[in-house]
């Protein structure tokens, strides 16, 4: 039995060296591939203007806290430029790795914990992107709870203070992280499985962590008023307030909580199809006493399976797993209070994370599954130790009396995902679809350094560089209308309209933000009008991108196009250059 444990001990060991070894190195791999032009170009604008024109990125002060750590970043390698971001993005994910396990490794073999978390880091088929708010969010979430389990087990009121503290502090990662403060819910509600909790005991602790709360909004007050940024921030929330009551806007309150729902809806849909090929495995494995070569063969076409169940929507599978394993360590009275305690705390991560995200679980899913998927797994782990309990005696004993069968699912499970993985990363990049065997061309500019697109979108691009590079130097304005912010990040520009990515206004912001504009800037900017879409891929150019007559979607709203329309017309712009898929304009002198 000791050499045993020795042996366990070794190879654990083992694993835990080699999983460090690996990560960074594949993650600075993907760095290298995929030129986004929408979401990295806007959050690294807004890194590179902060400290130089922060009223110019004032909508991104709905991100201040990651503008700040993107500024300081930016600053230390001026000419570091993306790639520098996507390393930086790595560490973050690293970190976040490495305090997950610390917060779980007690809680099930390190092997497991570590090939549960490696399982998160690849959630998305696209690898990852650059650094930003999602990223910075998760990672707080995470420590965050990694100071309260710490704090609630060893009663260390000074941990409570300072989860309480960064809590706070969290909420400038991204302004919906306010949620986050659900977390007070943990200190009456672990009562439910420490029974001779006192009242003020739990009081106490919910105390501290208030309290820690109001010195972390303090020190983010005293930052923002020595940066002269508490005007900017102030502005910048009653834009996001107003764009949140806005009909067609993609934040409009109504339409997130819809999308939110929907995307519960899916991830129950997806769930029950994986619970049912799950309940037909175990059965099969265990009631006909399956041999070893059959047993392979079910395996393998179970992995089959479950590549197919993860193929388009692996955030929501991983979702209902991380469900499933939260519910039973919570319901079952074998787990003890401590796993309680962080499966409780990952819901709530879980559950209220990703609200205020248009795109809900699908885009902040992978950032709030770091402690909760893991759980699934510790639950699968522990199943066979289980008694069955009176009220759920039929279900705990189907799977308690089948383990071997749990354990086959839970190996489909991940060689299914880690085989659609593989190929998927291999085959995107964050919205630069294709082969990552096609990127190999570069784009032509010093801040694009070390980054591999396809031979199209390098061409595009170096197309409109080049000429822009005629029009604006560092430091001008640039409107880049309405899906290109990172041409305002390439070229050093100033965005015009106190944000770089124009499109993430609905059309009644857009039409305030432009006249506001032109009302306190002096100068009118170059503006610089793509004719071919840029979300998700690169399209063929669009005749009447500027049409305002279109039916409305998600990407074309006519309030914007009349707008954007209205202000070329009333200050006498004219195209000075145009191909294919770019206008630039600039006013008759």
């Amino acid at each position: 039995m000791l050499n045993y444990l020795k042996l366990k001990a070794l190879v654990e060991k083992r694993i835990e060296i080699t999983a460090s070894v690996l990560v960074f190195p594949f993650l600075l791999i993907l760095a290298f591939q995929g030129f986004d032009v929408c979401d990295e170009g806007w959050y690294m604008t807004s890194y590179q203007q902060i400290f130089n024109a922060p009223e110019t990125v004032e909508y991104n002060f709905a991100f201040w806290l990651t503008s700040i750590i993107g500024g300081l970043w930016y600053s230390l390698f001026p000419d570091g430029g993306i790639l520098s971001f996507r390393i930086l993005g790595a560490f973050s994910l690293i970190i976040t790795l490495f305090f997950s396990y610390k917060v779980l490794k007690k809680q099930t073999s390190k092997t497991i914990t570590i090939i549960a978390l490696t399982m998160v880091l690849i959630v998305n088929d696209y690898g990852y992107l650059a650094f930003y708010y999602n990223l910075l969010s998760g990672l707080l979430a995470v420590i965050i709870v990694l100071l309260l389990v710490k704090g609630l087990n060893k009663n260390r009121l000074i941990l409570i203070f300072f989860a309480g503290c960064i809590t706070a502090i969290n909420v400038f990662s991204r302004l919906p992280n306010v949620t986050l403060f659900a977390f007070v819910l943990i200190f009456p509600i672990q009562k439910l499985w420490i029974k001779d909790l006192s009242h003020s005991h739990w009081f106490k602790q919910a105390l501290a962590f208030l309290l820690g709360s109001i010195i972390g909004f303090l020190f983010v007050f005293v930052i923002l008023y020595f940066l002269e940024h508490l005007e900017i921030m102030k502005n910048a929330i009653n834009v996001i307030f107003n764009k949140g009551t806005n009909s067609d806007s993609n934040h409009n309150l109504s339409r997130l909580l819809s999308v939110y729902q929907r995307q519960y809806i899916v991830v129950i849909k997806i769930g029950l199809k994986a619970t049912l090929f799950g309940l037909l495995l175990v059965f099969v494995i265990n009631y006909f006493k399956v041999r070893k070569f059959l047993s392979i063969a079910l395996l393998i076409f179970s992995v089959i399976v479950f590549s197919y169940l993860f193929k388009d929507r692996a955030i929501f599978l991983l979702y209902f797993l991380s469900i499933v394993g939260i519910g039973g360590i919570l319901v079952l009275p074998y787990f003890k209070s401590e796993i309680k305690t962080i499966a409780f705390l990952a819901f709530i991560i879980l559950f209220f994370l990703p609200l205020g995200s248009d795109g809900g679980i699908h885009n902040a899913g992978y950032v709030c599954i770091w402690l909760a998927f893991p759980l699934f797994f510790v639950f699968c782990s522990k199943l066979k130790y289980v008694k069955p309990i009176d009220k759920l005696k039929r279900v705990t004993s189907f799977f308690i009396s089948n383990y071997r069968g749990v354990e086959y699912l839970a190996i489909a499970i991940v060689f299914g995902f880690i085989l659609i993985k593989i190929n998927n990363i291999s085959n995107e990049a964050y919205f630069d679809e294709g082969s990552r065997l096609d990127k190999t061309y570069v784009i032509n500019n010093k801040l694009a350094r070390g980054i591999y697109t396809t031979k199209d979108r390098a061409k595009i691009t170096n197309d409109v560089l080049l000429e822009l590079d005629k029009h604006v130097k560092e430091d001008d304005y640039l409107l880049a209308y309405d899906n290109i912010p990172m041409l305002n990040f390439l070229t050093n520009t100033k965005p015009y309209m106190y944000i770089s990515w124009v499109w993430v206004y609905d059309s009644g912001t857009f039409k305030k933000q432009l006249l506001r504009a032109e009302n306190e800037i002096k100068t009118r900017p170059v503006v610089v009008q793509q004719k071919f879409k840029t979300i998700v891929s690169f399209s063929e150019p669009i005749l009447d991108y500027m049409s305002e007559s279109k039916e409305e979607d998600y990407i074309y709203k006519q309030g914007r196009v009349k707008a954007m329309n209205a202000f070329l017309k009333r200050n006498n712009y004219e195209i000075v250059w145009s191909n294919a898929h770019f206008n630039i304009l600039k006013p008759r002198l």
